[in-house]
């Protein structure tokens, strides 16, 4: 299989991003082949650092960098040579199976919508994140493509993420949950009222509601919601892990009690990276007619390389087509309630 990886998206390309790829390479146990796009020249530079493989990992020059402050409606139209579309461009033509990128959410989303398309019946793409709780894990839906949703997109964020789980994780029948500010039907926003009654009738596996606090009691795999919760839900965790983790490291090192205090800061350590977004490497952007994982901006090459490993088990497991037919199935199931 093949994976377009933009080379120049993020805060560490390209450096990152191709010692990554390299790694990605080195660690497949599948024939794994990558194409990376963006400036020739400073490519080539640091794939000379690695004993470069050129039947494995080859080069699509780009011109152009579509940086953040670029309007992502307007990254095809103005930046049609930049790395970031014709990363894209390379899976729309076949020629790669999927695309990475650390580069603009905003503008991965619109170029991968205007290049690719969206499945057909999906309503509205939306951005999963994956959350090592638990023996299995659980994924987080929608956590920034989209602020505002309706009923009929929340229950389609939840087809596509069980669809992530069941093939990702393993995870045959995911109990899906929708996130709100209480577990009685009626609480929330009258969008999330509405989803509430649609899920549960569509949905065997709807389990209701779900409060924040109760994600890591591990009896939900699939939580769903709008993107402006979603995204802030996810960005306070993220400040949070890394709140606590110095709060420990201080204690640890202001105690004057004779403990073995390397032991037990290695051990939280430990703990605490499994909740990294290295780990997972990145979100899939779910729904549109192609995979694409858009990276955390300040990937270093570990997050890179798990991004590119995890994309390829996509491909793999034939992510986008087993969404088509979820959302196929569901959208007949909704004609007839």
């Amino acid at each position: 299989m093949i994976i377009a990886v933009d080379a120049m998206g993020g805060d560490h390309a390209p450096p990152a991003i191709v010692q990554g790829a390299v790694q990605a390479v080195a660690e497949s146990k599948d024939k794994l082949r990558i194409i990376l796009t963006g400036k020739k020249q400073k490519i080539q530079k640091e794939l000379k650092k690695y004993g470069w493989n050129k039947d494995l990992i080859k080069i699509h020059p780009a011109s152009q960098v579509a940086d953040s402050t670029v309007r992502p409606s307007q990254v095809v139209k103005k930046f049609p040579d930049s790395s970031l579309v014709q990363g894209i461009k390379l899976v729309k033509q076949g020629k790669a199976d999927a695309f990475v990128s650390a580069g603009s959410t905003g503008a991965i989303l619109s170029s991968a919508l205007l290049l690719l398309g969206r499945i057909e019946g999906v309503r509205r793409p939306a951005i999963i994140v994956y959350l090592p709780v638990g023996a299995k894990g659980i994924v987080l839906c929608d956590v920034g493509a989209n602020t505002e949703v309706k009923a009929r997109h929340l229950l389609q964020f939840a087809i596509m993420a069980s669809e992530y789980m069941n093939h990702m994780h393993g995870v045959r029948k995911p109990k899906v949950g929708l996130l709100n500010i209480g577990e009685e039907a009626n609480k929330g926003r009258e969008e999330y009222v509405e989803a509430h009654s649609l899920l549960s009738k569509v949905l065997p596996n709807f389990k209701g509601n779900v409060e924040a606090r109760d994600l890591f009691k591990g009896n939900i795999d699939v939580v769903v919601c709008d993107g402006f919760v979603g995204n802030n839900l996810l960005k306070f965790a993220e400040g949070w892990i890394h709140h606590v983790h110095r709060e420990v490291t201080s204690q640890l090192i202001s105690d004057e009690r004779n403990i073995d205090k390397s032991a037990l800061n290695d051990i939280f350590t430990d703990i605490i990276s499994e909740y990294e977004y290295e780990e997972s490497g990145g979100s899939f952007l779910l729904g549109i007619k192609g995979i694409c994982m858009i990276c955390h901006g300040a990937s270093p090459a570990r997050a890179i390389k798990n991004a590119i490993l995890s994309t390829a088990q996509s491909v793999k497991e034939k992510l986008v087509e087993s969404i088509r037919v979820g959302i196929s199935r569901t959208v007949a199931q909704i004609e007839i309630i």
